[in-house]
């Protein structure tokens, strides 16, 4: 039986083939087991939690997959949230693939198209068939707390040229899924936390926030993921994600889209301290949405199965309806390559843990690396590096207090005195940094999101009352200058991964020359 033929499946199979499930663990465990046996859920979503290396993630998607065709006949979409730099799930022993401001600030095109293919054909050899990436968003707001580096730009032509690369390279593998539609870069606040409103006017969006979503329609993105953004002028009240208005009305109807539309994660406090992710689940279904992300919580899955179908039954959701997200999907999936399931992760290792691709991922975070501001750095005998330790800023991030950069200088600058810091460091922590700091010449401060957490703008006009020579360094958002003047040496190097920290070695050694230019307009 052709399981890709619509009139062949059942109620329950239809409504599977609607969510996106995520689970706990690195195994198949019983609740995942259970998700695609009895509810016929018929796609994975993927996080960090999932990943101890590429050959375990291999067998995971293997044996996910394999379930999924006995139980329903029909291939999983596996996702992941894969956008290189500060919002990458695969994390070792594959590449650390840069992030789209850090490919941005090299100014060369070919990169975000290089990225995308290599991105897409490591994921697709582990076993990951859909990319929720990239970000469409452009983060003209120097205070947005969720988008920042993980956008390319400030301008919807940059942000447009970057992303159709990007889409370009990984399509030639997977399905590529531009977000957050219609944009989430005008915010203050993260929808993981709190409903964000944007009051811009359906004229001001289509000048700037739509360009770059228009454009990668017309270039064949094949999926685009909604936000849980009040847009006043667009959802009347609702967010984008629950509005028809935004999905069928404007995107399938104004701008054309014919390919899957993907709901952000539906637990997020965006949407379930509104609404609850369960009748979410069917208010995004009648909107347009196809892919239901329920990344989590097996109550919020099976409820919104259960809540589907009883909307079937009261009239509150159509068959009509249902079978047209559903035939979507199926028609997306038909282009799916058919599964090989005696392939080993030993016939994929090489194109996994490539070598030529790591260094690739390496040289353009090298390249990246931006003077904005004042003079190179020439390190001197007596200084002092004050050092961020990361932090998690969004729950989309994977990077969380590590203090990679701090182990690197030691063995690399052992001269190099170093004090490790909170990304919000109180006041009697920046007390101790300015003693420490009065008996060095030089002092190096890397700040990580300045913008968020602006204790660290505080202490850089109080090391710059000091008098010395002091050079910041932004390893994630490049954001500092916005909101202070006291900075006069500022290189940005747009993230916190292993290979930005070797290019901040590479840079206060003297071994790299900046050469990057940055995406964004400083005023």
């Amino acid at each position: 039986m052709n399981k890709f033929e619509l009139k062949n499946l059942s109620t329950k199979e239809k409504i599977g083939q609607l969510i996106m499930a995520g689970f706990h663990g690195t195994e198949v465990n019983d609740d995942v087991r259970m998700l695609i046996r009895d509810y016929k859920v018929g796609n994975i979503i993927l996080f960090a939690r999932n990943i101890v290396s590429p050959k375990q993630l291999f067998e995971l998607n293997k044996e996910l997959q394999k379930i999924a065709m006995e139980e329903i006949g029909i291939p999983l979409y596996i996702s992941i949230d894969q956008e290189g730099g500060m919002v990458s799930r695969i994390q070792d022993g594959a590449t650390f693939f840069p992030g789209a401001m850090t490919i941005a600030a090299t100014n060369k095109l070919a990169y975000a198209y290089q990225v995308g293919d290599l991105m897409g054909k490591e994921l697709i050899n582990l076993g990951v068939n859909m990319d929720l990436a990239p970000i469409l968003d452009i983060n003209n707001n120097p205070r947005n707390p969720v988008i920042g580096v993980r956008s390319y730009a400030d301008t919807p032509e940059l942000v447009s040229l970057y992303a159709n690369a990007t889409i370009k390279g990984l399509q030639n593998s997977i399905v590529a899924t531009a977000k957050h539609f219609p944009g989430h870069g005008d915010t203050t606040v993260d929808s993981h936390l709190g409903l964000p409103t944007v009051t811009k006017t359906r004229s001001e969006l289509e000048k700037f926030e739509f360009k770059p979503f228009r454009s990668a329609i017309n270039e064949g993105v094949q999926a685009i993921m909604s936000a849980h953004i009040n847009f006043t002028d667009l959802t009347e009240g609702v967010p984008a994600t629950l509005s028809k208005k935004v999905l069928t009305d404007l995107l399938r109807g104004e701008m054309g889209f014919d390919g899957l539309i993907v709901t952000d994660a539906l637990e997020m406090k965006a949407i379930d301290t509104h609404y609850g992710a369960v009748e979410a689940s069917l208010m995004t279904l009648n909107a347009g949405a196809n892919l239901l992300c329920i990344c989590h919580d097996l109550p919020y899955q099976t409820g919104a199965a259960d809540r589907i179908e009883k909307a079937l039954a009261t009239g509150e959701l159509t068959m009509e309806t249902l079978d047209e997200r559903v035939e979507r999907i199926l028609r997306y999936k038909k282009m799916l390559k058919p599964i090989d399931f005696n392939v080993t992760y030993e016939d994929v290792k090489a194109l996994v843990e490539n070598d030529e691709t790591k260094a690739l991922a390496a040289k353009i975070c090298e390249e990246a690396v931006t003077l904005i501001k004042g003079e190179p750095i020439k390190l001197s005998n007596n200084a002092l590096l004050v050092t961020t330790l990361p932090k998690a800023t969004t729950i989309a991030d994977d990077t969380d207090g590590g203090s990679t950069l701090t182990r690197k200088v030691k063995k690399e600058i052992p001269f190099l005195d170093i004090l490790e810091i909170a990304v919000s460091p109180t006041d009697a922590e920046m007390e101790e940094v300015i003693e420490k700091a009065k008996g060095y010449d030089q002092v190096i401060y890397t700040t990580y999101n300045g913008n968020v957490y602006q204790s660290q703008i505080n202490l850089v006009d109080k090391l710059a009352t000091l008098n010395k020579d002091l050079h910041i360094l932004a390893l994630r958002n490049p954001y500092d200058l916005y909101y202070t003047k006291a900075i006069k040496n500022y290189v940005a190097f747009y993230e916190y991964t292993p290979n930005s920290n070797d290019a901040v070695i590479k840079y206060l050694k003297g071994e790299l020359i900046p050469t990057g230019k940055a995406p964004i307009k400083y005023e």
